[in-house]
């Protein structure tokens, strides 16, 4: 008798174990919907925490937890994303995930672009890899192949894969033997058109001739920039900007300025700006400054910034072909996260001609001559990039 106890006490353990696995399956999401584009998912529930990815408007998330106005995103991989409740519409509850179906994958080009398009029964969450400056990984999340209807239709000889990521999402890979030159997702209704820019072409007699360039003079009306010696940056970095745009014209670039005058000019209005015109490479213009200006004389030079891989060799190339003209001290090329060169497309850099509060050094950046010379330069730089890589 007591075995028997002691057996049904056991089945009924087991019972409550398995019962209790269910329920931890089954737990309160709060579904939201991206109501802004260039929406950051971080890695902590701050606006200073670093970014995963960023979205577009329109993208389903399930929500499992909410602090300090962040919702915390599961998406099934070994940690928590949080997005910002400001960003965002909550649209209903749900007790477990509904993973959104994917019944067409058509891989395709145009002109311009070699293009996979998802097609869903809603827009999950996602996020464009770069593994090396030569290939990108797009993740989709949240997502599962409708195998019963699925219509698979390859349209190109460009070298995609599709498999699984080691969490069970959908993975499509794309390599090229040439570096990178542009990738972007976008939400086209209830399709995910994940995008890679056809490599840049270079001619000798033209180099610029099949590219768009947008040239972004920093700050402007309101926005001085730094200020030094009764200059202002913002004037600066318009003066080398309009120079920068001759220079580039003559080698065969379509070129275009963020702004013309002293004009406020909000972030992710120049990233639009540039989208809107199909830009291939982006060039941001700065004049550099310190918070401690004690330090100057340590710290002065021309250096480069950018945010994604496919952007170092352009960085490297400009700073290079800088240093060398201008014979300022070579100042690096550095990572960093800046909102104008944070997009994979166009190619985005961002220009630190000179220390603006560099007594030396302002004399020279804000002198009309000298300022040829650093727009030839930057010019030289993005000649050098296009022959040495494609």
């Amino acid at each position: 008798m007591k075995k028997i106890l002691i057996f049904l006490l056991l089945l009924s353990g087991l019972n409550c174990a398995a019962f209790a696995g269910d329920i931890e399956n089954y737990k309160q999401y709060t579904i939201i919907k991206t109501t802004n584009n260039y929406v950051p998912l971080r890695d902590g529930a701050s606006d200073n925490a670093k970014r995963f990815s960023h979205l577009e408007k329109g993208v389903k998330i399930f929500a499992d937890e909410y602090k300090n106005n962040f919702y915390r995103v599961d998406l099934g991989l070994d940690k928590y994303y949080w997005i910002n409740k400001k960003d965002v519409d909550v649209t209903s509850k749900a007790i477990k995930k509904e993973p959104s179906k994917i019944d067409e994958i058509k891989i395709y080009e145009n002109p311009k672009y070699y293009i996979a398009k998802i097609k869903l029964t809603e827009i999950p969450p996602y996020n464009e890899i770069e593994t090396s400056k030569n290939s990108v990984d797009f993740i989709i999340y949240d997502s599962i192949l409708d195998k019963e209807n699925l219509i698979q239709t390859i349209e190109t000889n460009a070298d995609f894969k599709i498999s699984k990521d080691e969490f069970n999402n959908l993975k499509i890979s794309y390599f090229s033997n040439l570096p990178l030159s542009g990738h972007n997702v976008q939400i086209d209704g209830n399709n995910l058109l994940l995008k890679v820019k056809k490599p840049f072409l270079y001619g000798e007699n033209k180099p610029f001739e099949n590219l768009t360039i947008i040239v972004d003079p920093g700050h402007g009306g309101s926005e001085s920039g730094a200020v030094a010696y009764n200059l202002k940056e913002k004037d600066i970095n318009l003066q080398i900007s309009k120079k920068l745009k001759k220079s580039l014209q003559k080698n065969g670039a379509k070129v275009y300025l963020t702004r013309e005058t002293d004009e406020y000019k909000g972030l992710y209005e120049r990233v639009d700006f540039a989208k809107r015109k199909n830009a291939d490479i982006f060039i941001s213009i700065h004049q550099n400054s310190l918070p401690d200006r004690k330090k100057v004389n340590e710290k002065h030079g021309t250096g480069v910034y950018y945010y994604n891989k496919e952007a170092y060799e352009l960085s490297k190339e400009i700073k290079n072909s800088l240093v060398k003209k201008t014979g300022f001290r070579d100042d690096g090329v550095n990572l960093a996260s800046f909102a104008v060169i944070r997009t994979t497309d166009p190619v985005s850099v961002l220009v630190e001609c000179g220390y603006i509060i560099h007594p030396k050094e302002v004399k020279k950046i804000s002198d009309p001559n000298f300022q040829k010379k650093i727009a030839k330069a930057i010019s030289v730089g993005i000649k050098n990039y296009l022959k040495n890589n494609f």
